[in-house]
């Protein structure tokens, strides 16, 4: 019998990609599942998948960095279904563009998501786990982009970095709770996420071209959001501290913290501002316009997390 076997399970940001993979993979595994996502479509379509292919799933749409909802939602999910075994906080949010065209709204939005939704979602249902005494396991999805900088990615690298220094302060509260803490640092996936992004600081033009070429660099060498799904629950099943997956991100984020200079010096290479100046300066315009259209057909219509 699965570890997992009728465990609740709740997972955010699980109406696409990284999260609508980790739901399936935990229902898989015997698990009830608690779908949240801010899209209440997107969440229910995940549940319908699961669901037909036998697993126990229930949604919920929420907007975890909006407090008195995530009050709400650990109230609901704990009158309904019970303390959680797992909670996988795995909502995010990016955006793409220079640090100078950020609005302080831009901020406002992306450390929303990316920090106070686990903050909000790590105190509320953690404090369940302890007062049940069973114990548990809270994941936070942080990212390489926590400990590797990032051209045009600034709001995003820090909220990251908040989130992980959030859960490896979190592991050393809850030590002797029976509660485990471990960030996981998913990278090199082929999702929706980056087409989802908010581009800021560009004209339209731009910004769709800095998007297109992202997501069609992605795609290269990006793996299927179940690779990270699976070993979501793997981790889970475990107590480890920190996770990157899949390899690709194991070997990224020890380069980064072995030599944080060379780190810094990678990252020059990543500036997708500097690359398209560069093909916007010798290549005629005609040509970029039939580029714009092969890339813009390489991305996603669905977006994630």
């Amino acid at each position: 019998m699965s570890k997992f076997q009728n465990k609740l399970v709740i997972v955010t940001g699980a109406g696409s990609g990284i999260g609508r993979a980790t739901a399936a993979c935990f229902a898989a595994a015997g698990a009830r599942v608690v779908v949240s996502d801010i899209n209440k479509d997107s969440a229910q379509t995940t549940v319908d998948t699961i669901t037909e292919a036998g697993g126990q799933a229930h949604s919920h749409a929420v907007d975890v960095s909006d407090a008195d909802a995530m009050e709400q939602f650990a109230a609901d999910v704990y009158a309904a279904h019970g303390t959680p075994t797992v909670l996988v906080n795995n909502a995010g949010y990016t955006t793409a563009g220079p640090f100078l065209g950020h609005s302080a709204q831009d901020w406002d939005r992306i450390m929303g998501v990316n920090f106070w939704g686990l903050v909000y979602g790590s105190r509320l249902f953690g404090r369940q786990m302890v007062d049940d005494g069973q114990g548990g396991r809270i994941l936070n999805v942080t990212s390489p982009a926590a400990v590797i900088p990032i051209p045009l990615s600034t709001p995003y690298c820090t909220s990251k970095a908040a989130a992980q220094m959030l859960t490896e302060c979190l592991r050393l509260e809850f030590a002797g709770t029976k509660v485990g803490v471990t960030a996981v640092l998913p990278a090199f996936i082929n999702t929706g996420f980056y087409p989802s992004a908010q581009v800021v600081g560009f004209d339209t033009e731009m910004s769709d071209r800095v998007r297109n070429i992202s997501v069609a660099a992605a795609r290269l060498v990006a793996r299927a959001p179940e690779t990270v799904g699976r070993n979501i629950v793997r981790i889970a099943a475990g107590n480890a501290a920190i996770a990157p997956t899949p390899f690709e991100s194991r070997i990224a984020c020890t380069a980064a913290r072995l030599s944080p200079t060379g780190a810094r010096l990678a990252a020059r290479f990543m500036d997708t501002r500097q690359l398209v100046d560069l093909v916007t300066r010798f290549v005629p315009d005609a040509a970029l316009r039939r580029i714009d259209d092969v890339l813009e057909r390489l991305v996603p219509e669905e977006t994630v997390r």
